[in-house]
């Protein structure tokens, strides 16, 4: 059971830096498309900028995420998988008070992003034992 829930940590953690990469990487190349799934669509050059920095902040907390899952670093690799699951929170809630209805997969990724939170903190707590 232990090993399958280290398997379980690793692969969550792979699987959600590989799509918060992917989300973003889509977003700095067709902010528009991307912004109006997030429920704020951009149809200046300046939301378009804003919504790319934004989402160059995603790169690097992959980049990051990354180097910590590779070097077997887990306990600041959980530290950031619970520090980024308060994005999805903050960015529902920034839409909520604008009026917008948050898109279905903020709750989503906030579920996500605790589970492998979790995860990652339950392999920290096996390592000192």
């Amino acid at each position: 059971m232990k090993r399958s829930l280290d398997v379980a940590a690793i692969v969550a953690t792979a699987l959600l830096l590989l799509a918060f990469a992917a989300l973003s990487l889509r977003g700095l190349i067709a902010p528009e498309q991307a912004s109006a799934r997030f429920g704020a669509p951009v149809v200046d050059a300046a939301g378009s900028l804003f919504y790319r920095v934004y989402l160059s902040r995603n790169l690097v907390i992959v980049i990051t995420g990354a180097i910590f899952l590779l070097t077997r670093q887990w306990t600041p690799l959980a530290i950031l998988l619970t520090v980024t699951a308060a994005l999805p929170v903050f960015d529902m809630t920034v839409l909520s008070s604008s009026g917008v209805t948050p898109p279905v997969f903020h709750p989503l990724a906030l579920v996500l992003i605790a589970v492998t939170a979790a995860l990652a903190w339950r392999r920290v707590a096996a390592g000192r034992s």
